[in-house]
């Protein structure tokens, strides 16, 4: 092969050499550019994530402290015997208080129920304690037996709308009022099971009491579980106060504190 021809060689395949070496750092940059986008898109979602779980975390152990905090007001705070508010309370009017656990005891040990009067100063006391969320939050307040399937005592506070300019269902108007049921249902599931799932984050705070009853002196008392539940107020059909009234699942009536 002449000279000619061999520049020409030499020139075509060093031309096509090139090009072969051109594409395939186009290629790889392209493949790192991918890679690299990859890795950044899921740091950013990782990143997303993590921070809306550390606050979800944060808030739910606020939430689930305030209810244990608010538990043990409830269970030593002292209250009035009669079952009324202190903000009824006459200056001159003699006054009988006491431990709201002991109430709760003393209630056991004579009829293994509630009285009237330890229902209202329940409820009375529940709404005092947990009066700066007051607008906001519906709960239940329960105590129920460890080893059988029922409840000794079941409050639910709801909010429910009485007219026709409810804004929302948290109190943002005059025509949603709070109420207060006292409750015998049918089984202590029910709050499991027709409840909670329909409310969103239920956060609760539970402990343990012994109850004695005053016919088995010898006896060293029952187990019982004491909790509070506290929810975000909705709009939920099982609470309204005709289902709570008429369902036998639930059976409650209202509290009157007239």
């Amino acid at each position: 092969m002449n000279k000619k021809g061999q520049e020409f060689f030499s020139k075509k395949f060093i031309k096509k050499d090139l090009n072969c070496r051109g594409q395939a750092a186009l290629m790889d940059s392209i493949f790192f550019l991918t890679i690299v986008a990859t890795i950044c898109t899921s740091l950013f979602f990782f990143a997303i994530n993590y921070g809306l779980q550390t606050s979800a975390q944060i808030d739910s152990f606020y939430s689930s402290d305030f209810a244990a905090d608010s538990l043990k007001v409830i269970s030593y705070i002292n209250v009035l015997r009669d079952g009324k508010s202190i903000s009824e309370l006459d200056p001159l009017e003699p006054v009988q208080s006491d431990y709201l656990l002991a109430l709760i005891k003393e209630d056991y040990a004579d009829k293994k129920k509630m009285s009237e009067e330890t229902t209202k100063a329940i409820a009375n006391t529940l709404g005092a304690v947990l009066k700066p969320f007051d607008n906001s939050i519906d709960y239940s307040f329960f105590i129920t037996s460890e080893s059988e399937n029922d409840f000794l005592f079941l409050l639910l506070a709801t909010h429910e709308c009485e007219g026709t300019d409810c804004l929302s269902a948290t109190g943002n108007s005059k025509d949603v009022k709070r109420k207060y049921f006292y409750c015998t249902p049918i089984d202590n599931t029910v709050l499991e099971k027709l409840v909670f799932p329909r409310v969103g984050q239920v956060d609760s705070a539970h402990g343990k009491v012994t109850l004695s009853d005053s016919a088995e002196r010898d006896s060293p008392g029952r187990p019982f579980v004491i909790a509070l539940n506290v929810w975000i107020t909705k709009s939920v059909p099982e609470l309204s106060t005709q289902n709570l009234e008429t369902s036998p699942d639930f059976n409650c009536s209202e509290i009157d504190f007239s």
